[in-house]
């Protein structure tokens, strides 16, 4: 039997990780609001873009109309640990997000209209025209499929961040230890970026994720945009104040 080779952090492990609070940390929630916030926003930006690479994928609207939901609801600032993002289980914030979303779909398919026009897709480009905004919101909540499609990013980039937090009090730890532990996150973190959406593999996008997290990290509270909630230029990020809010009223 060969001898066990020995866990060696990451060489390359930015000194900003060794300093992510851990959960009794009074830093704890501030920072990982905004990590989750910066998780949320890159997921936005950069999955669906990837994802309609294809046009053909706007064929089928059980498919796409999910992902474009997605899209158009900003990311949610949470203000408890157990609400750090939008969960499936909780309907009160699955119908927080239709209602956010609901703003930005018209614009959003107003610009998948024009390209499925311009690459000769007229009889596809029909379904995306703004005015059936309401009809794809609507499809995407009582599709099973749809619905499902949807849920399966929401539970991912809840399960992105929660692996982010276990990652708490890492410089905390000794160095076999601290390895052992950032093992363990690449291995879910990957996992999971590979499941993020049927039909399409995104781990590739897992180091420049990590990176928009680190950012958040390295950055000062106090210089940040949003009250030092968010990276700068991030606004309209509804808060769970807003939610009692809106669903009390």
């Amino acid at each position: 039997m060969q001898p066990a080779i020995p866990l060696v952090i990451d060489p390359e492990l930015h000194p900003a990780w060794l300093k992510i609070p851990g959960e009794r940390s009074g830093e704890f929630l501030p920072a990982f609001v905004r990590i989750s916030v910066a998780i949320q926003t890159f997921l936005r930006k950069h999955v669906p873009v990837e994802y309609f690479e294809d046009g053909g994928r706007y064929r089928d609207l059980r498919t796409a109309g999910p992902m474009l939901v997605y899209q158009a609801s900003p990311p949610f600032r949470g203000r408890k640990r157990a609400e750090l993002t939008y969960d499936v289980l909780n309907p009160a914030l699955i119908a927080m997000l239709f209602r956010r979303a609901k703003p930005n779909l018209a614009g959003l398919m107003e610009k998948v209209e024009a390209r499925l026009r311009g690459e000769g897709f007229a009889e596809v480009a029909d379904q995306y025209a703004p005015r059936r905004a309401q009809a794809i919101l609507n499809s995407v909540q009582k599709l099973s499929k749809s619905r499902r499609y949807l849920y399966v990013l929401i539970r991912s980039e809840s399960v992105l961040v929660d692996a982010l937090v276990h990652l708490g009090g890492l410089g905390d730890l000794s160095p076999k230890a601290r390895a052992k532990r950032w093992a363990s996150f690449e291995k879910r973190w990957n996992f999971q970026l590979r499941r993020l959406y049927p039909g399409r593999d995104f781990s590739h996008l897992g180091p420049a994720l990590l990176t928009a997290a680190q950012e958040v990290l390295q950055a000062d509270p106090a210089r940040l945009a949003d009250g030092g909630i968010g990276p700068a230029g991030l606004t309209g990020v509804p808060e769970a104040s807003e939610l009692d809010a809106a669903e009390l009223g």
